[in-house]
């Protein structure tokens, strides 16, 4: 290193430090901030757990006993590259069917394949938000396609997504997109998957590792604390307003112990992706579940007839028996492996490109956006 080089290195480590001394006492505030908003969330759960005992809001799981059951992780991966003409994408998504026999791993079979060949599309360049409903459309219909071929080729008896059962609001594209055809096709999937589970018995669940989800805080707010008469209501109340569900159920739930089981939405007409399910969507349900006793709850939605109850303790039951062998981290382990074989790297992208280029040449619609080109 140059002594001009080693001056502006030292430079540039002296304002960085500076920049973060004078940071430290906004730092602390905010620190101290976290800590009261927590504490206050700790007295929350505690209320919850006080009211249980008439009010049903938590339930102890046993793990069920693994003998003769098959469950099949589905979920995929993919990556893009936005170029000067053209737009990259490489996707894949796999199915991975654990066989459990006396609580024990006895195979494990693969979907296409332990090493599946991803799927390339090239397209014209299009906006960000076409890009991103497009990217969207495309993972998930290659997770659902999966998952329906798991159906006859793997007889489970549980399906796990990684995810909802179904589409994010967010992946929604207006009628007017480009995308919607596609979006459609995908809807239809998604019906003919909770059919086929259906007819063929087999019990299907999205598990949702970060949810962001207020549902149960709503409904503790909207439907319980308005019944109760208690010193501290408006204060939970004001908290509840600022808590996601797994915020809360974080200090509520203790491993093996899920929450009440409540619909997706109570407002299906109204909801932007489950108005389009029609009376299917009258049929999903969530409920969370704590696995590892220092993480986060998962969110399962699920879909099920009038004895949602009796599945989602079993689903509970079962998903206690493949997770939380980690105190620190409590998904389903056939979904950690899904996610081992099926995600995408940034670099696979970079050699797709690179071969793309030995073909066409430096073509201006191939040339690199100019922010990931900056001579200095």
């Amino acid at each position: 290193m140059s002594k001009a080089d080693a001056a502006r290195n030292n430079f540039k480590h002296s304002n960085q430090t500076l920049f973060m001394e004078k940071l430290i006492p906004k730092i602390k505030e905010i620190a101290e901030k976290i800590i009261n908003v927590e504490e206050k969330r700790r007295r929350l759960a505690r209320f919850v757990k006080e009211v249980n005992r008439e009010l049903e809001l938590i339930k102890d799981i046993k793990p069920a006993f693994m003998d003769d059951v098959k469950i099949a992780g589905i979920d995929g991966g993919i990556v893009k590259k936005s170029l000067h003409g053209f737009d990259c994408i490489v996707a894949r998504a796999v199915a991975v069917c654990f066989h459990y026999k006396e609580n024990k791993v006895k195979r494990v079979e693969y979907f296409p394949s332990r090493l599946p060949t991803p799927k390339f599309e090239i397209i014209e360049a299009l906006s960000d938000t076409e890009l991103s409903y497009f990217t969207s459309v495309m993972r998930l219909s290659l997770e659902i396609e999966k998952a329906l071929e798991s159906v006859n080729r793997f007889s489970p008896d549980f399906i796990l997504l990684d995810g909802s059962i179904l589409p994010h609001y967010a992946d929604r594209p207006p009628k007017s997109s480009s995308v919607y055809k596609n979006y459609s096709k995908l809807i239809e999937m998604y019906k003919n998957l909770y059919r086929q589970c259906q007819q063929n018995n087999v019990i299907l669940a999205g598990v949702i590792e970060d949810s962001r989800s207020t549902n149960f805080c709503n409904l503790i707010r909207e439907e319980i604390l308005s019944r109760i008469k208690h010193e501290l209501v408006s204060e939970l109340e004001k908290t509840l307003k600022k808590t996601r569900d797994t915020n809360l159920l974080f200090w509520a739930l203790k491993r093996g112990e899920r929450s009440m089981v409540f619909p997706y939405t109570d407002q299906i007409k109204e909801h932007p992706v489950l108005k389009d399910f029609g009376d299917l969507g009258d049929m999903i349900y969530s409920f969370y579940l704590k696995t590892a006793e220092r993480d986060r709850p998962i969110r399962v939605d699920f879909i099920a007839d009038e004895k949602k109850i009796d599945v989602a303790d079993r689903i509970s039951s079962v998903l206690l028996s493949i997770s939380g062998h980690h105190s620190g981290y409590g998904l389903p382990a056939p979904l950690i492996e899904a996610d081992n074989v099926a995600k995408l790297s940034e670099n696979e992208m970079e050699s797709l490109y690179s071969n793309i280029l030995i073909f066409t040449g430096n073509l201006p619609g191939m040339m690199r956006l100019r922010r990931e080109e900056r001579p200095f």
